[in-house]
């Protein structure tokens, strides 16, 4: 469908500031003039922000809870081989076994709950990850390694090897704080596989000379701060980082380390350099470099001919999200909002705060074998607009 937005406060990434006018979208994309069939919505000066994109996650592991067996490690490997020893215990024997289709999207729904439309997979790029129906967007093109001490030396380069040029390479590196993780860049640059490509996740065990080295180098870091802290007590070298010069991206990381979601994230890292709230201007800003930055020209902007991917956000934590659509369609929203747009929706609740939900989504959250937690979907309303009754 068409719709027009009026009356509202966009995000304008030219201008680096909201600017009040009007926002059109046909046909799921940005488009400068109102379509005769638009449905218009009035938004009474809301701020509307480009959809998230998230940075780095694992989309299959967001089922499983929160998981550590220390109170600090020295790096992620010793919590790798602390979790793989147990893969076979429950819950992870179980939370395994689930359908991968079902496990994906539970990591879909979460990012967008949070108001995330696109998100970097970091595992291998399953085939439901780009169904046409998957709830977010997927960076479709992209080489990845888990880390230097899970793979080999060999399965490291191949990887980075058979990464086209013109796409991204991830890795999780220095991911920790001892010696074996401060000496991982100097690792991997002898390897031959840092280079404009690399994109560099967690580096809390950088040294000052890798900085230096890294930062004008390679594409960007990607830091999870709930993470660091919850395995490594330690936080990522954020102000050295961009101090060097080098461009900065926030990931979310999965639930088996992470406190929560994308919001959660930039929420917390706002927190630890004394900011009560992430200023609306700095999140947008921070979507446009990270699209810029992943090469993802048709999001992470409003501008004509982009996808039409609008979040409304009245705080920092997803019960404050008041409005989701990925390519022009409204999946999620407060009722006030969803309810102009005329699509078929039924009752839901996140973390306890009544919202609207997309019919069609939330037949499949029924229908998934995994439960996302803090989510509540009226099931008689799926009945009602599905059966009948």
């Amino acid at each position: 469908m068409s719709f027009s937005l009026l009356n509202a406060c966009v995000w304008d990434d030219d201008a680096h500031a909201f600017v009040a006018r009007d926002l059109h979208m046909a046909d799921g994309r940005i488009v400068a003039r109102p379509d005769r069939r638009a449905r218009t919505i009035d938004l009474n000066g809301a701020m509307v922000l480009p959809g998230l994109i998230n940075a780095h996650d694992h989309l299959a592991m967001n089922h499983f809870p929160r998981t550590s067996f220390r109170p600090i490690y020295p790096n992620a490997h010793v919590w790798g081989e602390d979790v793989n020893v147990r893969l076979d215990t429950e819950p992870y024997k179980s939370l395994r076994a689930a359908p991968l289709v079902d496990k994906v999207f539970i990591g879909a729904l979460k990012n967008l709950l949070s108001g995330v439309t696109s998100v970097v997979h970091h595992d291998a790029p399953h085939k439901p990850l780009f169904a046409r129906d998957f709830p977010v967007r997927v960076l479709p093109r992209y080489g990845w390694a888990h880390s230097l001490h899970f793979m080999s030396r060999e399965a490291v380069i191949g990887s980075y090897q058979d990464t086209p040029p013109d796409a991204l390479w991830f890795i999780h590196l220095a991911e920790g704080t001892d010696e074996l993780a401060q000496n991982e860049y100097a690792r991997l640059k002898e390897w031959g596989c840092v280079s404009v490509n690399t994109v560099l996740i967690h580096g809390v065990g950088l040294t000052d000379a890798d900085i230096a080295d890294a930062a004008p180098r390679v594409r960007a870091l990607v830091v999870c701060p709930s993470t660091n802290r919850y395995l490594l007590g330690a936080e990522p070298p954020i102000e050295k980082w961009q101090a060097a010069g080098g461009t900065l991206l926030y990931g979310s990381d999965s639930r088996l380390t992470a406190e929560g979601d994308l919001l959660t994230e930039l929420q917390s890292d706002a927190a630890q350099k004394g900011e009560a709230r992430l200023a609306p201007t700095i999140l947008a800003a921070q979507m446009a470099l990270t699209a810029r930055t992943l090469g993802l020209a048709q999001v992470g902007q409003l501008a004509h001919g982009a996808w039409a991917d609008v979040v409304i956000i009245n705080g920092m934590t997803r019960s404050q999200v008041r409005l989701v659509m990925r390519g022009g369609h409204p999946w999620i929203g407060d009722a006030d909002i969803m309810t102009p747009f005329g699509p078929k929706t039924v009752i839901a609740h996140v973390d306890g705060v009544e919202k609207r939900l997309d019919a069609g989504l939330a037949r499949r959250i029924q229908a998934c074998s995994l439960q996302e937690k803090g989510l509540e979907v009226d099931i008689r309303y799926i009945r009602r607009w599905f059966f009948g009754r």
